[in-house]
């Protein structure tokens, strides 16, 4: 279920709120007369993946920012002439509307294909998990992760509401593995923790087409030297 609200046509942002609900909590939603809303059917959808509550919402926010985008038109002060007076055919308009709703579908189909990809090609632990697996003592499971995610030494996607680190970024001892500490500081303010996710699970020409992570520990500075080509305006893939 997704409900979304625009202020005004021509805003810069729009505000809305994506949300996966069974049939008895979307009985129970508190709902506004002057909000807008749109509900979709997902069936049984949602027991075929795990993670399908993340990928309909990375899917479905793409999909409502490209929609919401589409619709602010800033306007002019231009002073009319003979050319700002020409409007455009209205079957023109009619063309454009589907071309652009398709476009958006594609790119929210593409996008949830990636994310799938990337969420089921690593493992992925939960603070918990990760806490067992290197053996802290702390009381609280997320304290030891947050302390390498805070210092930069490990990233975080979020699932669910919790955080899931990469299981591929660490060492045996499941420790972080240097290189990958020294990537996420190249990249920092320009990748979000789902772009670093991506840019590691895809694969990269810089490494002779494997991907980041499948050789962290064998090729670390082949790595980095492939984070550094990005930022230098290289490509990858």
């Amino acid at each position: 279920m997704m409900s979304a609200k625009a202020n005004t046509v021509r805003r810069d942002e729009y505000s809305f709120n994506v949300q996966t609900l069974n049939g008895a909590q979307l009985t129970k939603l508190e709902t506004h007369a002057d909000k807008d809303y749109l509900v979709i059917d997902l069936g049984q959808a949602k027991e075929h993946s795990p993670v399908f509550n993340e990928t309909i919402k990375v899917a479905m926010r793409a999909a409502m920012n490209a929609v919401l985008a589409s619709l602010s038109m800033p306007e002019t002060a231009a002073p009319e002439t003979a050319v700002a007076r020409r409007k455009v055919p209205d079957e023109a308009l009619t063309e454009a509307k589907p071309e652009k709703s398709a476009r958006a579908e594609r790119n929210a189909q593409r996008l949830q294909q990636l994310t799938a990809r990337i969420l089921a090609d690593s493992e992925w632990l939960t603070a918990r998990e990760l806490s067992e697996k290197a053996n802290f003592r702390n009381t609280n499971p997320s304290a030891g992760p947050n302390r390498w995610k805070a210092a930069g030494a490990l990233f975080a996607i979020p699932l669910n509401g919790k955080d899931n680190y990469p299981a591929y970024a660490l060492d045996e001892g499941f420790r972080p593995i240097p290189v990958v500490k020294q990537v996420i500081r190249l990249f920092e303010g320009r990748k979000t923790p789902w772009g670093l996710a991506i840019w590691f699970g895809s694969e990269n020409s810089w490494l002779a087409g494997r991907k980041p992570k499948d050789v962290l520990i064998t090729q670390p500075q082949q790595v980095l030297e492939a984070a550094h080509a990005e930022l230098d305006g290289g490509t990858h893939g």
